[in-house]
């Protein structure tokens, strides 16, 4: 009897040993799945190929957004540098009651003469710099140019950086009366060849340009063009600010430049341009300086519903005593 009441609790306890026996088994499996897991850790090549695909991509559309923010902070820098140079000049007429006038080039290119740049560095902050210039009130001509250095309000910062030795370049400049009394507007004006523009001609009052076409209407100062290979150095036409006899800070307007801008007004910069005239680095077009001292862009190859060409608007609006009328952007 006794047997029989025991054999029960050995079959319970045979069944118990069994299950936990399963259970015991359990983390072998556990351990199996963790090593197909660590198994597909790393990338699969065509994963890999997929992920740079998509990281190349996200730069392609990147760069260009990073482009247009550094165009934009150049083109709002350049901007303010030309609202200093106006600022600038509108002081220097307040003290000697004119504006500032520079003669036609001539005589030797090695010759610093004071130009409208020299004239106007009290007023941008640099009246040390212009003493130490020590220049010759006699002759006009600056007697220490090595000490002519950068002055970040001259340099456009979409062409390079106001650094280096001296002397130090300019990326602005003014008209001569030569350049806006000839052909292009001699073609469709009578009596443009008595064109004058503003720095040079003497005694020119900021009373004298309202009283004919208005400081609002008439151009002060703009880019001049530039070969971008002769950025950082080596062309003719940029040997400093304190130089004046190159075609430096004064340009031409006429039609007859020799390059990729004939015929034109306002160019853009590129390796084949007559380095004599006016034009910018900037996308679709640059800044100007008007006689009010406004800064606004002039589209490279602007025109007008006058019928005029090209280069014959972008003369007038160097006149300040036009006869006709053009549509100032």
């Amino acid at each position: 009897m006794s047997h029989l009441r025991s054999a029960p609790w050995r079959r319970a306890s045979f069944t118990l040993i069994e299950r936990r026996t399963d259970w015991q088994s359990v983390p072998s499996r556990r351990t199996d799945w963790q090593s197909v897991l660590q198994s597909r850790a790393g990338f699969t090549l065509i994963e890999l190929l997929v992920v740079i695909a998509i990281i190349a991509i996200l730069i392609g559309l990147l760069l260009p957004a990073v482009q247009k923010v550094r165009e934009a902070a150049a083109r709002m820098q350049c901007s303010n540098n030309l609202n200093q140079l106006g600022i600038a000049m509108h002081s220097y007429n307040d003290t000697a009651g004119s504006m500032p006038y520079e003669p036609n080039a001539g005589g030797s290119s090695a010759t610093p003469t004071v130009g409208w740049p020299v004239q106007i560095l009290p007023y941008i902050e640099q009246n040390n710099l212009y003493q130490q210039l020590a220049i010759n009130t006699t002759n006009n001509q600056v007697t220490a140019p090595g000490t002519a250095g950068w002055i970040k309000t001259f340099v456009c910062p979409a062409r390079r950086a106001p650094s280096g030795g001296a002397p130090g370049k300019i990326d602005y400049a003014g008209a001569y009366n030569g350049g806006i009394s000839e052909a292009d507007i001699t073609s469709y004006v009578s009596g443009s060849n008595t064109y004058k523009s503003i720095i040079n001609t003497p005694s020119t009052t900021l009373s004298i340009i309202t009283a004919q076409a208005g400081t609002a209407n008439t151009l002060l100062l703009a880019h001049k063009i530039m070969r971008p290979g002769y950025y950082g150095g080596g062309s003719g036409t940029d040997p400093g600010w304190v130089y004046t006899h190159t075609y430096d800070h004064m340009r031409w307007c006429d039609r007859y430049a020799g390059g990729s801008n004939a015929t034109h007004g306002y160019f853009k910069d590129d390796n084949n341009v007559d380095e004599n005239h006016h034009g910018g680095p900037h996308t679709a077009g640059s800044p100007v300086l008007w006689a009010d001292g406004g800064v606004r862009m002039v589209t490279y190859g602007y025109t007008d519903t006058s019928g005029l060409s090209e280069d014959a608007v972008w003369q007038s609006m160097w006149a300040f005593n036009r006869s006709n009328n053009v549509v100032i952007p």
